[in-house]
């Protein structure tokens, strides 16, 4: 077969130099105009659910080694007529597009995104193009798709569709399942190693034009108005398959969102860093952080390992102040049902945000960083400062750091206070004091509104609170030195990595108002295996130092806090933190995820 033969059209290679040529200069007021529903929404809710929510993570009753249920054909090597005869007995009866919108409005989504086709090829909807559907190989009679499109636009939700465009494992042409097909491309190739071979490529274009594309037009076109596509696993296309895909979209829904997983920024709407992410540097102005309830996506039955309700809200409240959406996954059972834990923590985050939803949706992020007690989110039209209070302070007086504009009054939210304005007055140049001892603690964080006088003047240096503990996350320091990198900022993974060069470095300033010394100890937390102990690194606050040896916490992922010793902050003004390698035993000093300094008394002495 020539390649020419796959192509949709006689301009399509034109449309490739053209659309790339666009998204280098993307129109910025068509865009925004797309995307401002998006941003208000700030919360969405993913569904993961396929054939794969029926096995829950076991095959012939056995568990098969796969963190993600919905990987078990691949992870379990499950030839593909065998997972199909599975798939057939997919009966949802449970199924209720009904509860489950119910549930996305009660956890505060705004926003539900339904898995269309996972990497195992099955559409979980009436698909035309393909008989490997629910309602065609399974012989379920409804559509899933289509009822959740009616209600969620009933219920003012807007429905999103991921499609797994790049891996499909029942297509003989596509990626990843090289058991049954062993010339196709494997689930782990990289783009480079296959886009040359003309087989592969040819057999790509092959499953792209036979299935991917067609079912693609299908959803766009037989299911209303699609808030979004979400895509995965773009890395494995090339640029010229992406244009195909992005034309589609914008041809047949103008106003659908495209995610950054198509293939990359230049033709998303918005950006998707890695899963699970605790610490992130977004890559776009608009980005999307994805979270799962315990550890899957899809159902899996000895998962138990759930997330608390204390660790989603703070995620919430970090992605909103770093001006992103927070979108939480469930994986119902096979039958369609949702299970009462992730039922209860949908609810607790959704009760947390009909009490402060004001200070998320709408909002962007922090103007002033991210102070000691907690988080920022701010509207800049109507010129209101949240604060989210997730460490109270002992006295009860608030230090609003790096904000130099006038303050028309601060109030609570969420609680019923004693009072609603709240005695507030200016420290110095930058910093505010809010008296906040009349203000009911919430469980999660307190949140606390500020209307400012004037055009926003601010102070990105952090301030040194002396009444708490000061915590310098490695995620927000300066990295110097080869091989030194931010880690995947996943759980255990949420620090820095690669101390190859014993002299790489972490580096922060912050500053002080206080013109007493500050006696402070000093707490360092890292993660290192039986090879790395006996490395040496030194931790220097200005020109004073500690040095200190790494021990063993467990390896990799295993994070342990040690006490370095006690430094001292000696006057106002900006400071240098500071950790150092200075020698190795082994390939890698150590993992850094952060330093804390704790005030423990006001010292004479330097």
């Amino acid at each position: 077969m020539k390649r020419d033969e796959y192509m949709d059209g006689a301009g399509l290679m034109q449309e490739r130099s053209n659309v790339l040529a666009s998204n280098k200069l993307v129109n910025d007021h068509d865009r925004n105009r797309r995307i401002a529903w998006w941003r208000e929404a700030r919360c969405g809710l993913f569904v993961h659910w396929g054939p794969y929510s029926m096995l829950g993570g076991k095959w012939n009753g056995e568990r098969v080694d796969a963190n993600y249920a919905e990987h078990i054909q691949l992870r379990g090597k499950i030839p593909v007529a065998e997972y199909a005869e599975a798939a057939a007995e997919m009966n949802p009866e449970a199924f209720d597009a009904h509860e489950w919108a119910a549930l996305a409005k009660q956890s505060g989504a705004k926003y539900l995104i339904m898995t269309a086709k996972h990497h195992d090829g099955f559409a979980m909807y009436d698909s035309k193009v393909s008989e490997y559907s629910i309602t065609r190989h399974a012989h379920f009679p409804r559509d899933p798709i289509k009822e959740l499109a009616e209600v969620c636009e009933a219920e003012g939700i807007r429905l999103g569709i991921y499609y797994s465009h790049a891996m499909d494992w029942h297509h003989p042409d596509s990626q990843g399942n090289t058991l049954d097909y062993p010339g196709n491309i494997g689930a782990w190739d990289v783009l480079e190693e296959w886009i040359d071979d003309d087989d592969k490529r040819e057999r790509f274009e092959r499953y792209l034009h036979e299935k991917a594309l067609p079912q693609v037009e299908e959803l766009l076109t037989d299911y209303g108005p699609i808030g979004l596509m979400w895509f995965d696993c773009g890395h494995k296309i090339s640029d010229e398959y992406a244009v195909w895909f992005h034309d589609r979209v914008r041809r047949l829904q103008p106003d659908c969102l495209i995610n950054k997983r198509l293939r990359d920024d230049r033709f998303a709407d918005y950006g998707n860093p890695h899963d699970n992410q605790l610490r992130f540097h977004p890559v776009q102005s608009d980005w999307e952080s994805i979270h799962t309830l315990n550890d899957s996506w899809g159902f899996r039955y000895d998962d138990d390992n759930w997330k608390s309700p204390d660790e989603l809200i703070e995620q919430l409240l970090r992605v909103a102040a770093a001006n992103g959406n927070l979108v939480l996954n469930i994986g119902p059972l096979g039958s369609g049902a949702i299970d009462d834990t992730s039922r209860r923590l949908l609810e607790t985050v959704g009760s947390f945000l009909e009490r402060n939803g004001e200070a998320i949706y709408g909002t962007s992020g922090s103007p002033i960083g991210t102070p000691q007690w907690g988080y920022c989110t701010w509207k800049p039209d109507e010129n209101l400062l949240y604060l989210l209070v997730r460490e109270w302070p002992q006295d009860g007086l608030l230090v609003l750091p790096g904000i130099a504009s006038g303050v028309q009054y601060a109030s609570p939210i969420g609680t019923r206070a004693k009072e609603d304005n709240l005695p507030i007055r200016q420290l110095g140049t930058w910093d505010w004091q809010i008296d906040v001892r009349s203000v009911p603690q919430d469980a999660y964080a307190t949140v606390i509104k500020l209307r400012l006088d004037g055009a926003l003047e601010t102070n990105l240096t952090p301030r040194f609170i002396s009444q708490m503990a000061n915590t310098f996350w490695a995620y927000d320091g300066v990295i110097e030195g080869d091989g030194l990198r931010y880690d995947n900022g996943k759980r255990g993974h949420d620090g820095v990595t690669g101390w190859t060069t014993p002299s790489a470095a972490v580096l922060w300033t912050f500053r002080s108002e206080e013109e007493t010394p500050i006696l402070c100890r000093v707490m360092v937390t890292y993660s290192a295996g039986a090879d790395q102990a006996g490395g040496r690194f030194e931790l220097s606050l200005d020109e004073r130092k500690l040095a200190y040896t790494v021990c063993d916490t467990g390896g990799d992922g295993c994070w342990g806090e040690f006490e370095m010793g006690q430094l001292a902050i000696l006057s106002a003004g900006v400071h240098r933190l500071e950790v150092r390698g200075l020698s190795l035993v082994s390939d890698s000093l150590m993992n850094l995820r952060k330093v804390t300094l704790l005030p423990v008394k006001r010292s004479e002495d330097s």
